[in-house]
Order: structure tokens, then sequence, then C-alpha cells
């Protein structure tokens, strides 16, 4: 694309233009405000490009927060999250919405508006659910339970030439407005939903489940050491005299000393490939793997007697 000054006439010449990046070179202070200016007019160029309708938008969007933002309401409508942290979306459509969202709510759900968002054909309302979910978590044999919060993004279409009233209005049909939970809770559309209680004698649950944890931590140490044993002794067993494999023996234990073996859950679960080496007689290189296999065993389960958790008392 071309650039054209506006001050120059018909005899202009390309020595008359000096190319975008030498006129925008800092140089002095004057250099530095004709900069700041040229970039500020390039941003409207863009914003009067895309038209009227993206001034608008951004008006509407700033419009809508000023009424919305931080506000309390009941939805009209059933909603629907995962209530993983995330907003998920809730597509309007009439009366209902469109959402594969797991956790299903009822019209009169409480909702605190976190912001709006105004763009071509629709406005985006994220909402954080006033009450959280209690989600049932599959360990073992046990059933726990876990609050989690829930949020959601309703989309709701919207027409272009709709008026800031019009659309206010829309969003009135889908949400109760309210300026605090109080009031909210005091609405007759409020459908009365709060978080579900832990079951009855849940505190001995946990102290069980915690006892059972500790247990297959341990169960899972003990296995870990009994496989490295029987790994160190077959690789004892492999020992041989010959120079040239004791040689390769003494250089792959002395590989595998300086080895990161990370934490306890890595080390349980911790597996080994020995290194090879090129150029090196057959004898070596058996050496040179087993004393690998040897010193990896070894070093596990030096490590892996410092994994052992206390057990809570029953």
């Amino acid at each position: 694309m071309r650039l054209h000054s506006s001050g120059c006439g018909e005899g202009s010449s390309a020595t008359d233009n000096p190319p975008l990046s030498t006129a925008l070179t800092p140089v002095g202070y004057a250099s530095l405000d004709m900069t700041i200016h040229g970039r500020l007019a390039a941003i409207v160029a863009l914003l009067l490009a895309a038209g009227p309708q993206a001034l608008r938008g951004a008006g509407l969007e700033d419009q809508l927060n000023a009424r919305w933002r931080g506000a309390h309401a009941v939805a009209r409508l059933p909603i629907a999250s995962s209530c993983d942290g995330y907003y998920n979306d809730n597509d309007v459509v009439g009366n209902r919405v469109d959402s594969k969202a797991r956790h299903r709510f009822e019209a009169g759900e409480l909702v605190r508006v976190e912001r709006v968002g105004a763009r071509r054909g629709r406005i985006d309302v994220f909402l954080d659910l006033t009450e959280q979910v209690l989600d049932e978590i599959h360990d073992g044999p046990f059933t726990l339970y876990e609050p989690r919060s829930c949020k959601i993004q309703l989309r709701v279409p919207v027409v272009d030439r709709w008026t800031p009233e019009q659309v206010e209005a829309r969003l009135g049909e889908l949400l109760e407005r309210h300026d605090s939970v109080r009031a909210a809770e005091a609405s007759k559309t409020w459908n009365g939903r709060r978080r579900e209680p832990f079951p009855e004698n849940y505190e001995q649950t946990l102290a069980a489940y915690q006892v059972w944890k500790a247990q297959q931590a341990n169960a899972a140490v003990q296995a870990r050491m009994e496989h490295a044993i029987e790994e160190a002794s077959r690789m004892s067993e492999r020992v041989r005299s010959d120079p040239e494999y004791l040689e390769g023996f003494a250089a792959g234990i002395d590989e595998v000393r300086d080895r990161s073996f990370g934490d306890c859950p890595s080390l349980v679960h911790a597996s080994f490939t020995p290194d090879s080496r090129s150029g090196k007689s057959s004898d070596w290189r058996r050496g040179y793997e087993d004393g690998q296999r040897l010193e990896f065993n070894l070093e596990l389960l030096r490590r892996l007697k410092e994994c052992f958790v206390p057990v809570p008392a029953g």
C-alpha cells in the first residue's frame, strides 16, 4: 500500500515522500511527538475503516458494563455449567440455552455479572453462579465430594441495528437484575437452590480415606522396591571377571551416578533404558549396560526408602 501526504500537489515526486520507516525514526523529541501522533492517526483510520459498527460496539459495551458489571441477578431461563473454572458457552435460543456443559440448573439461579462483552450480532454476559455444587470424586472404594464454583458465558443474539435500550430490554428478559445478593434472594424468581451439604459423618469418611491413601502409597513404594531388589540381584549374577567387561561395568556405574531421579511419585513409576556406546567391544558394552542397570536399581532403592509416608491413626 502506498501512502500519500494530503499536503502534496500533483508535482510531488518520490523524494518528497520519504519511506514510512524513515519518517517514523525517532530523532529527538520532535520526531517522537510526530511518531505518537502518527500512530494515533493510524488507529483512528483503522476504526473508521471498520465502520461505525465497531465504534458503536465499543460504546454499547461500556454502557452495558456501567449498568451490569458487578450486579447480582436471577436467571430467568435454565442454564448449564461444567463448573471447571472456565466460562462455559450457553447459546441463547429463544427462552432456553443450548450448552454441552454437564451441570444443569433450573431457571431462577442466582448469578453475579462479572462483565459484558459486545460484538457484531451478539452480547456475551459472563456470569458467576452464587452457589457452588458438590462434585463427586471416586477414588478406590471411596466417594468424595469437592465444592466447585460454576461459571457460564451467556451468548445472546442481538440485531445489529438495535438501540441500547432494545439490547437492555433483551437482557432484562433473560436476567432479573438486582443491586445486591440479598435483594436477589428476596425475589420470587429465585429458585431457592443452595449448595448440597456434605453427607452425614463425612469427616469420618475423609479420615478413613487419608488412612487408605497412605497405605496405598506405601504399598506402591514397597512393590517398587521389591522389583528394584530383583533387578539388582539379577545384574549382580551377570557380573563377569573379563577385564573389558569390568571396565565397561565401572563406566556404566559412573554414568548413572549423575542421573536425576525426581520426586517420590516419579520414583515409584521410574523405568530405565541403559545408554550404549559405539566403538567398543561387545564385552565392554555388555558390562557398560549391566553397570548402569545395577547402579540405577541400587540408587532407586536408596531413594525409595525416604518415600514411605506416615499412616494417620484410624
